[in-house]
């Protein structure tokens, strides 16, 4: 069957053939739209295995993209938004002006806030997000005195979605279940609203707008969120400026977001409900993939549970290194453990980009107004010329990388981004959240390995990935085995 496969790649270059000229192609570019759609991985890994370092043209669901090489990525991450936007490649794959995801004016205030407030402060959210974690094990898994089956990306959503409304929301509402719901859910909405628009033409889209009921559960789940946000938010207000309110002052995205909006938009609740659940979007569903695609990992090769589960016994449990700043950061064989999961399971494709000014490159492709751009992440992913043995799950294969030298000790970290490593983003849009995100996968998978051990089902092989165009999830189906370890200490 590989001819075909062969084929189906010679076909993606598009070069200046006018697919009017055929009705036979019409029928093949119908063909490719459907295989971008539910094979994306396989055409981007085919297509990257026989062009490597060439500019090429694949069809999507969402028009014509241009997959850049690795090696002319230097030119473009460094170019102004005014030439090459970010922006406005994500407003136009999320339909932003029908969906209404995206923040608006306040995008940098957004990313602010995420790297000055969440990621950098990590330490000091440890303790409540240790505590709701170890709740949820316990009320919701339990010992698992035998083994016990557990749909894993199911529960890991639960566990992400109470952790990151620890932070997010705080206490009051951060259990509440109809706030889980909505927090987890108005990403899927505004997922599928995308998606479904995207196969009518654009004159017939404010239409369908009105007609696919995706989009009346986007409206019902901000309106619900606001309605739950309001009354903390109307409170706090009322709170500032008094003695106890300064001494204990919350320590949530709430109170942040109050502390840095202008007088004038502290009382906007629409504009910090949409805020609110933007950034949940953002974190929960994709740090649920790689914790949930970690412990597939972990069960399929349950020779390295024992390893990640001496260094988090030697680095957190002893001499309190969870209350510790770099307590996290000190787990180096779990950092490259992860970074290999999301080198296996990670994105299929990255840098999103929209040209807004023509481009020139320097192997002379011409990149006109218009043109958008990506980077065929996953054929890098498994380029034997940057990862030997690229098929092969090797837990420690960044651990040794960065034992080389200092630059590679940081060049390797699971956080760290490059021009072939880009599954957070490039440049100075690399995802603020990364490093949150990182910690909070890692205080998972620690809490986890302490308390259980981990294996497939009997008879079962590794759950694999489900794909739908560029996004990948782990199979909700998917089930793992846990026996009780050890006692949460």
């Amino acid at each position: 069957m590989s001819w075909i496969s062969n084929a189906t790649v010679q076909l993606l270059i598009l070069s200046s053939f006018n697919a009017r000229e055929s009705a036979f192609y019409g029928r093949v570019v119908r063909y490719l739209r459907l295989r971008w759609m539910f094979d994306a991985e396989s055409l981007v890994r085919d297509s990257y295995n026989k062009y490597y370092d060439k500019v090429y043209k694949i069809r999507a669901t969402e028009g014509v993209q241009v997959l850049i090489p690795p090696r002319l990525l230097g030119e473009l991450k460094g170019l102004p938004e005014d030439v090459l936007s970010a922006t406005e490649a994500v407003r136009e794959a999320m339909l932003s002006k029908y969906t209404g995801f995206c923040p608006g004016n306040n995008g940098e205030l957004l990313t602010t806030l995420i790297r000055t407030k969440l990621s950098s402060n990590f330490a000091r959210l440890v303790p409540k997000l240790k505590d709701e974690l170890d709740y949820i094990l316990a009320t919701e898994l339990g010992d698992c005195e035998d083994w016990t089956p557990v749909k894993m990306q199911p529960f890991v959503l639960r566990v992400v979605a109470r952790m990151t409304g620890c932070a997010f929301v705080g206490p009051a509402i951060s259990r509440n279940e109809e706030w889980m719901d909505i927090s987890v859910n108005y990403a899927v909405h505004v997922f599928l609203a995308a998606v479904k628009l995207q196969f009518f033409p654009e004159w017939l889209r404010p239409l369908m707008r009105r007609v696919l009921p995706d989009f009346r559960r986007i409206e019902r789940d901000i309106s619900r969120a606001k309605s739950m946000l309001q009354p903390i938010i109307e409170q706090r207000l009322r709170d500032i400026g008094s003695p106890e309110y300064e001494e204990e002052k919350p320590d949530d995205f709430i109170q942040w977001l109050l502390d840095s909006l202008p007088e004038e938009e502290k009382s906007g609740f629409q504009t910090q409900t949409e805020l609110q659940l933007i950034l949940s979007a953002a974190a929960i569903h994709t740090t649920t993939n790689l914790i949930a695609e970690s412990v597939f990992d972990l069960a399929a090769h349950p020779e390295w549970q024992g390893t990640l589960r001496d260094e988090v016994m030697e680095t957190l449990e002893r001499d309190n290194g969870w209350e510790k700043k770099d307590g996290m950061a000190r787990l180096q064989q779990m950092d490259s453990f992860i970074k290999e999961v999301q080198r296996l399971a990670g994105n299929i494709t990255a840098f999103i980009r929209k040209v807004i000014k023509p481009i020139d490159l320097s192997d002379g492709t011409h990149l006109p107004e218009g043109t958008k751009l990506l980077t065929p992440l996953v054929g890098m992913s498994h380029d034997e010329r940057l990862y030997p043995e690229p098929e092969r799950f090797d837990a420690l294969r960044f651990y040794r990388l960065r034992q080389r030298s200092a630059e590679d000790a940081n060049r390797y970290q699971f956080t760290s981004t490059g021009d072939t490593n880009m599954n957070f983003g490039a440049g100075k849009h690399a995802c603020p959240g990364r490093f949150f995100a990182a910690n909070a996968i890692k205080m998972v998978l620690a809490r986890f390995l302490l308390r259980y051990d981990i294996r497939l089902k009997d008879g079962k092989t590794r759950p694999e990935p489900m794909v739908i165009m560029m996004s990948k999830t782990p199979n909700p189906n998917g089930e793992t085995k846990e026996s009780i370890y050890g006692k949460l200490l």
